[in-house]
């Protein structure tokens, strides 16, 4: 009997103990060398990718690799693992090591379709779908178009925003009714990651945060198959009418789609009744390619055309008449495990926007006939090679881009003494920037720790080909070039089975963009002053820190970031009263030029949690505050402290959801007077809505936004004329459906 128990005990283990096989998620391969964690058992997958554990109850599974997503299983969850024999582990990109944040847009069933908001798929503004992310805001100058991103108080070109890491435009007009975010085909998006603050330089200085859409990737089949998608929506307030599609085919080497949206609408009600003009029409169509040469090489190709149509901007002083762009991108990727390196990832880029702008449109016209027809040109190309190890992985290239614009505004007098009389003036002076840059990323697992240094150096050129002859008597050197170094580094760490900990330090360096350098007397700030370029602005420098605290249990995900932010040589103006402006309307000129420092703080804070099986609720809170150091006094356009609810319901199989969303913003009186900046009411907003999806071919919505008639302005809209603030919408009903085979 003795004898028996010894056997029984000895053996009790081998008869607990699982093998598990660690696979790649998407190409389904082995992993070699993951990390695993099971109470006190330790150690690392081997070349088949498998692990052997003993199995314990109550003990949940950590699993780590310096390429991939960490992912804990819960008993529950690893029960079902080890019957199954094998878990998938999500590719990380290398940025995910640091203060990253990727949020899901669309995907084929209705579960995944939206994770921002509900009907993102069919936006013609991805401006407007960035507003649905923790700390962005937007500068809105027409109340339905070219929504200008503002993240954590920073704008323009202190965001780099770009469409696969490369692509991007630049705006034609110098008021930036076609920012970048206005050129993206937000249908093809998959995903938007935002890489926050200056410690990720891979697709630019990201002196405040990268913007990176990233495109769907392509699909192969192995027998020919057909594809596509028809999305529309109705919004009652505005008739607004959205399409949005695309068709293709694919086989096992070769996958082809075209590609279109449409949309337009007009002037709607804001919660009081009053009509703001918000007039509109905007399209795009595309065509797509991808081809697999071989198991680990793919070339991929796209063009599109975008365009806009007499579109209303009731805050400046010309509304948009039209703006064509056409956007093309090329890229070639080679994985392999027989080299040095694991990837090599190449793309050249290139678009062209043709925009004209002026007032036929209004009553002014009788008197004045005023008109801008501007062009900008932006094209580069990037290359980058990814090396990978067992406890560090290493992304690093080189990377080029040319910017230039140029146009004219003409006016045309028609009445009073000086009837007959035409102006025509400069706008860009043919000014054009380009960057040369080398960028590296290095990640190392040492032990619990994750640690991340990222890098880049950059020379930058800018000069005026055909500046005004004012302009160019007023600076004695309109050509400078600068040698930009940006660096960050950081540290993160598990502590315990819930909670996650990281830090950064990071100094983004940026040059003066075209605008800043060139504008000519145009009024392009917050108040109606004339602004003067100068094309001798030192570049700014971000000084900032991060710091991130995550706890995650089960059904719970709190997670809480905060920054602290210096900026030396911040690009501001002043009013300069020796000038003298070119309109007679406009109050005076001022010129850009560097203050000292400019400081900046504040967080957001995300609260998700699943009630049950059904319902899952989220919360988020943000808040920034800027300053500028010279005078004390708050920087200009910094969005409110902001909070949001969302309660979500999953019935019939998660065929149907209803959702109801609050949103409130807190009261703005800190205001930049000095550039005749006004303070924003507080104000609540809520909608609700559900979707269904009845057969998994068939996607419905519907909602009704601004549900209790709310009369509120975003503290970042401009004023119209007569200081008539540009309210939002008033309530709204709104319909979607989208049908995909």
């Amino acid at each position: 009997m003795l004898m028996l128990l010894l056997v029984l005990y000895i053996s009790q283990p081998a008869w607990a103990q699982s093998t598990i096989v660690i696979e790649d998620a998407i190409t389904r391969k082995p992993v070699a060398d993951a990390s695993f964690a099971y109470g006190v058992q330790k150690g690392q997958s081997n070349v088949a990718g498998q692990i052997n554990i003993r199995i314990q109850p109550g003990v949940s599974l950590h699993l780590t690799h310096i390429a991939f997503q960490a992912l804990v299983l819960n008993p529950e969850a690893l029960a079902q693992v080890v019957q199954e024999g094998r878990v998938a582990l999500q590719p990380a990109a290398a940025s995910e090591l640091g203060p990253v944040a990727v949020y899901g847009l669309r995907a084929r069933h209705v579960r995944q379709t939206v994770s921002l908001t509900h009907g993102d798929w069919v936006q013609h503004d991805a401006g407007q779908v960035l507003q649905q992310v923790s700390g962005f805001g937007a500068v809105r100058k027409s109340a339905s178009f070219g929504a200008d991103p503002v993240f954590r108080g920073f704008s323009k070109d202190q965001l780099t925003i770009v469409n696969d890491g490369g692509l991007t435009a630049h705006a034609a007009c110098p008021n930036r009714m076609d920012p970048p975010s206005s050129q993206v085909m937000i249908n093809q998006v998959q995903e938007i990651e935002v890489l926050k603050g200056p410690h990720s330089f891979r697709y630019g200085p990201g002196m405040g945060a990268v913007i990176n859409f990233k495109s769907t990737p392509p699909v192969f089949t192995d027998q020919p198959d057909w594809f596509g998608r028809f999305s529309t929506g109705y919004e009652s307030n505005g008739q607004v009418l959205r399409t949005e599609g695309m068709a293709g085919m694919s086989n096992r080497h070769l996958r082809l789609a075209a590609v279109g949206s449409y949309s337009e609408g007009n002037d709607y009600k804001d919660g009081s009744g009053t009509m703001i003009p918000a007039q509109f029409s905007r399209g795009a169509a595309g065509l797509q390619a991808a081809w697999q040469l071989n198991e680990r090489q793919l070339l991929q190709g796209q063009v599109s055309r975008n365009f806009a149509r007499n579109t209303a901007f009731p805050t400046l002083a010309m509304d948009l008449l039209s703006d064509d762009t056409w956007m093309t991108q090329v890229q070639f990727t080679d994985k392999t495990t027989h080299k040095w390196y694991q990837q090599w990832h190449t793309q050249v880029y290139a678009s062209w926007v043709d925009h004209s702008m002026g007032n036929k449109l209004r009553p002014t016209s009788a008197s004045m006939l005023a008109t801008t027809h501007a062009q900008t040109a932006n094209m580069g190309g990037r290359t980058e090679w990814t090396v990978q190890r067992k406890q560090w992985n290493l992304v690093a290239g080189l990377d080029y881009r040319y910017e230039s614009a140029n146009g004219l505004r003409t006016r045309q007098m028609l009445m009073g003494p000086m009837a007959g009389k035409t102006f025509t003036d400069s706008v860009w002076q043919n000014g054009l920037v380009q960057r040369a840059g080398t960028f590296a990323e290095y990640h190392l697992m040492l032990g619990a720790y994750k640690l991340a240094v990222s890098a880049r150096a950059d020379v930058v050129q800018g000069r005026a080909d055909q500046p005004a002859a004012r302009f160019a008597a007023f600076y004695q050197d309109l050509n400078r070039t600068d040698v930009n170094i940006s660096v960050s580094a950081g540290i993160s760490r598990n502590l315990g089975q819930h909670w996650q900990a990281g830090a950064w330090l990071g100094r983004g360096v940026r040059s003066a963009g075209i605008l800043e350098r060139y504008v000519y007397l145009l009024p392009v700030g917050v108040d109606p002053y004339e602004m003067l370029g100068n094309p001798q602005l030192s570049p700014e420098a971000n000084h900032q820190a991060d710091l991130r605290l995550g706890y995650k249990h089960e059904n719970t995900k709190i997670e809480l970031n905060g920054f602290v932010s210096v900026v030396h040589n911040y690009i501001s103006s002043v009013i300069r009263p020796d000038l003298k402006p070119s309109s007679a309307t406009a109050p005076g000129v001022r010129q850009y030029i560097n203050i000292s420092q400019a400081h900046l703080w504040g967080f957001e804070l995300l609260w998700q949690q699943q009630l049950g099986s059904a319902l899952q609720q989220q919360m988020t809170w943000q808040y920034t505050r800027g300053a500028n150091a010279d005078i004390d006094q708050p920087l200009p356009e910094i969005p409110p402290m902001e909070w949001r609810y969302q309660l979500e319901a999953s019935v019939w199989q998660g065929r149907l959801q209803p959702y109801g969303s609050v949103r409130y913003a807190w009261q703005q009186n800190r205001n930049a007077t000095q550039f005749g900046e006004k303070p924003t009411d507080s104000f609540v907003v809520a909608d609700a809505g559900v979707k269904a999806s009845p057969w998994k071919m068939l996607q419905l919505s519907f909602a009704v936004t601004n549900l209790l008639d709310a009369t509120y302005r975003e503290h970042l809209s401009r004023y119209m004329p007569m200081g008539m603030p540009m309210n939002a919408p008033g309530r709204s009903f709104v319909l979607m459906a989208a049908i995909s085979w």
